[in-house]
């Protein structure tokens, strides 16, 4: 049994839709000022964004010639959010971790548009209701929301796979290709792992032909590559496609496993649980007639035999759904796994849970248990998604005690003063716009241990309590320890700073 589509221009489901979607935004907003911090992860963009609104075209101040970081990523993301993000300094002259702040609400902001563009288009196939529960289901998430404001390659893709994925469903294959191969060409290679199963089902149901599909492909790939080279080998000072080197690090060098691995099943046992919790339940509803049989029927053999009468599969949403599943098991076969990396099935999954729970809101008056269950699994993900909230505030120990130091000095900021900042430090949310005074010297060198190394500096940021340089004879610094406390990372002074 399919969900009908309806009228969605009733005026009390777009109030509530337009409320549902103020509520989500000022989400995003509290994850950005709630935990501002970045890790190394995100710090190429992060820095990129930086460079960009305070040294311009002066590249020689920029932080990648200094840092190049494993392989080359592209400009190309950072340059809108830095545009966006341009008005703000030039015209309320913030401190350096407000912009950064700010930086990541401008990217939020561009990430809820891209969002929006897809709930928009569930709202107008299948009504207002549909899009109500998206919105609850997506708000009550941790795991997108969070990332949506990150400074990832990923989530620049996300952002394009949002506007496909509303191609895609609008039935508009060549917009869906187009950004589709610029997000693989630009910003993650591994998006066409997503891309071939659902462009394989676009031709087998003949929504484009073959020659079709070659011509948009192949425009929008020369079109994305050549953007790419010229962008980035400006911006890198030689001649590069940075995702192509990525692609070549990671399957030809096939040097990603070095940075872990997890088994086969990973993401369906472990990622996509923790992502979805409880609102996984709705799944079975909206992607067979289950919700529709089960909210519709009063009692169990009337279930029964509906189910016998009706189709199982609900084939509206399997279209967009079994492609999805696919990817997700493709990418399977990747040794190297992070959550990150199959966060582009999220919002295709979010829409089949979504037309699950508007299949059984539909039938409130009939049966109210499975109204019960629904809304039960929303309630559970959001107490679920608080626990994910602290935890990750608590995450980012560089960060915090980076903006800890400038707090305790605020008064020889005016000083020239030099800062060493270790690798964990530098890993967990230290990042340029925490440097705070244009007259101290930060520094990143790794390797350090011995007087020579230790004495020319006046305050040491590190992850270890036994710190070498208190016990080289002759180290003037101050200390600032990051402690580790049961598996969870905290910024803390190991004694107060005196300025000097």
């Amino acid at each position: 049994m399919q969900l009908p589509r309806i009228d969605s221009t009733i005026p009390r489901g777009r109030t509530r839709d337009m409320m549902e979607d103020v509520a989500l935004y000022a989400i995003g907003l509290f994850q950005v000022w709630f935990t501002p911090y970045a890790k190394v992860e995100e710090s190429f963009n992060l820095q990129a964004c930086h460079d960009l609104l305070y040294h311009g075209v002066n590249l020689t101040q920029y932080d990648h010639f200094e840092f190049p970081g494993v392989v080359p990523r592209t400009f190309l993301g950072a340059l809108p959010v830095a545009l966006l993000s341009s008005p703000f300094l030039h015209f309320l002259r913030p401190s350096k971790p407000a912009m950064q702040i700010l930086v990541r609400s401008s990217l939020w902001t561009l990430s809820f548009l891209a969002w929006r563009t897809f709930k928009q288009t569930i709202s107008t196939l299948h009504g207002c209701d549909t899009g109500v529960w998206f919105t609850l289901v997506s708000m009550v998430q941790f795991h997108v929301v969070y990332y949506m404001s990150r400074t990832l390659p990923n989530t620049f893709a996300l952002m394009l796979v949002f506007v496909a994925y509303s191609f895609w469903m609008k039935n508009q294959p060549k917009a869906f290709i187009a950004l589709m191969s610029i997000s693989t060409i630009v910003f993650r290679g591994d998006t066409a792992v997503l891309f071939a199963p659902i462009l394989l089902s676009m031709l087998v149901t003949r929504q484009i032909s073959f020659v079709m599909t070659i011509a948009t492909g192949v425009l929008s790939t020369v079109v994305a590559l050549a953007t790419t080279i010229f962008v980035d080998s400006f911006f890198w000072q030689r001649w590069l496609w940075p995702e192509g080197e990525v692609l070549w690090f990671n399957t030809v060098l096939n040097k990603s496993h070095e940075w872990g691995t997890h088994p086969f099943h990973w993401y369906f046992a472990s990622a996509l649980p923790r992502i979805m919790l409880t609102t996984v339940l709705l799944l079975p509803l909206g992607a067979t007639s289950l919700g529709s049989v089960v909210s519709g029927s009063k009692s169990i053999p009337e279930m029964i035999q509906t189910l016998r009468a009706a189709a199982f599969v609900d084939s509206a949403t399997c279209k967009y759904f079994v492609p999805v599943v696919l990817y997700v098991f493709l990418f399977s076969f990747l040794p190297h796994k992070e959550l990150r990396f199959v966060l582009n099935a999220v919002p295709m999954l979010n829409y089949v849970a979504a037309v699950g729970a508007t299949k059984v809101w539909r039938n409130r008056t009939k049966n109210r248990w499975p109204v019960v269950v629904a809304l039960g699994s929303i309630v559970l993900t959001l107490a679920g998604s608080v626990v994910f909230t602290l935890a990750s505030h608590a995450n980012y120990p560089g960060g915090v005690a980076f903006q800890r130091l400038h707090e305790l000095t605020s008064t020889v900021q005016h000083i020239p003063k030099t800062v060493h900042i270790d690798v964990a430090a530098a890993m967990t949310g230290v990042s340029r716009f925490g440097e705070q005074s244009s007259t101290w010297t930060y520094v990143k060198t790794e390797g350090f241990n011995t007087t020579a190394h230790f004495a020319p500096f006046d305050y040491l940021l590190t992850a270890d309590p036994s710190h070498p340089s208190k016990k080289v004879r002759g180290c003037r610094a101050d200390v600032f320890v990051l402690r580790r406390c049961v598996g969870v990372c905290r910024g803390r002074c190991r004694r107060r700073l005196r300025p000097r």
